[in-house]
């Protein structure tokens, strides 16, 4: 605004017993009227419109801070991009580990339903004990709350994950998705670069930092001469009291005036009270806040990438080791499924390979899971979106 030329229209009506008299434009437009009445009665209309032709700077940095303040807007929005993006990818993380987790949940009831089927065979021709049985019904009233378990959590983090995507709770949603391990380069030095040259955090906190600097040089623009150019075209009808005679009694006599002027206005600032200097000193405080603002930013972003780092390299470890848990005790399941099935084994032997095979398909789920959530991180440090 300060680079446009500023323009008022102003009227005065004065009645006055005492002259001269001092008139100002209202308001707070920089082109401002005033005049000076000596006439009794005086009515007044004029135009003025002034132009700043050098302000110290203060116009010029002002609107450098102003525009890189909007910048620093701009780019918080991104940032809160950058956060949505990653709330929703774990809010889709979780909905997977449920659903994975309500997928074992529900093969380990079949698994039981089809060995109580044949336990309950084998009991029915007299090959097992009662208690086989019992027991085999009783992992089955297990695994069915275990599933129903399961299956709630799984409609809870679908639910979760649908506010957090904006969408109506009631909507259908299809998780497309499997937890899988996505092959991912890591170098922390390089993504701490990257980081820090594209994070919009760190974008927002330099361009405040900037803004504050442009704070300082428009408060030095105060210590500078203020130079602006006015023009101003006026209408005015004067009117005086005058004793003529004794018998015309009191007459008023009027006289009107038109024209224009247009004039240089220099102004030298000398003493304020202090402003400036105080004005001085509270963009620099905000100066030096801002650029401590930006240090913490991006040590915060540097810890964020670090610890995203090493998030991944134990998940990646965790998914490997799961792997072969989950081998070996698929291994242990089918060696000692076979002996029970040939009458070598008991059923204490079955239930325990069961729940380890159970405990391991879990850890998987649980290792596949860890290793998404640790690349959503990773993902979020370096300031990316998709």
């Amino acid at each position: 605004a300060p680079f446009w030329p500023q323009v008022s229209a102003n009227g005065y009506f004065a009645d006055q017993r005492m002259a001269p008299n001092v008139y100002g434009s209202a308001g707070t437009t920089m082109a401002r009227n005033s005049q000076v009445f000596n006439a009794d009665q005086t009515r007044d209309a004029n135009v003025t419109g002034m132009y700043a032709l050098f302000s110290g700077g203060r116009d010029w940095y002002g609107y450098q801070a102003a525009a890189r303040r909007a910048e620093a807007g701009r780019s918080m929005v991104r940032a809160s991009e950058v956060d949505a993006a990653m709330q929703a990818r774990l809010d889709y993380i979780a909905a997977l580990r449920e659903s994975e987790n309500a997928r074992v949940a529900a093969d380990l009831l079949r698994a039981i339903e089809e060995r109580l089927r044949v336990t309950r065979q084998a009991y029915e021709a007299g090959r097992v004990p009662r208690y086989y049985l019992l027991r085999d019904e009783a992992e089955q009233a297990n695994a069915i709350q275990m599933l129903a378990m399961a299956r709630s959590r799984t409609e809870q983090a679908v639910v979760a994950l649908k506010a957090t995507l904006g969408v109506e709770l009631g909507s259908p949603i299809t998780l497309t998705d499997t937890l899988e391990v996505a092959p991912i380069t890591l170098s922390v030095e390089e993504a701490i670069r990257e980081a820090a040259a594209r994070h919009p955090e760190i974008q927002a906190a330099a361009k405040q930092r900037g803004a504050a600097a442009s704070d300082i040089r428009a408060a030095y623009g105060s210590y500078f001469p203020q130079v602006a150019v006015s023009y101003m075209y006026d209408w005015g009808v004067m009117r005086n009291r005058a004793w003529e005679s004794q018998a015309d009694a009191m007459r008023s006599r009027s006289d009107s005036a038109e024209g224009y002027s247009v004039g240089v206005v220099v102004t030298l600032p000398l003493f304020d009270g202090f402003m400036r200097e105080n004005a001085l000193k509270t963009a620099k405080a905000k100066h030096e806040r801002a650029a401590q603002t930006e240090a913490l930013v991006r040590q915060q972003i540097a810890r964020d990438v670090t610890q995203a780092a090493l998030m991944l390299g134990a998940a990646e470890q965790s998914v490997r080791a799961s792997g072969k848990g989950l081998e070996k005790a698929e291994e242990e399941y089918r060696v000692v499924k076979e002996r029970f099935a040939s009458g070598r084994g008991i059923q204490l032997e079955i239930l325990d390979s069961e729940v380890a095979l159970t405990r391991a398909r879990l850890n998987v789920v649980n290792a596949l899971a860890d290793h998404a959530t640790a690349v959503a991180m990773w993902r979020r440090a370096n300031g990316e979106v998709r």
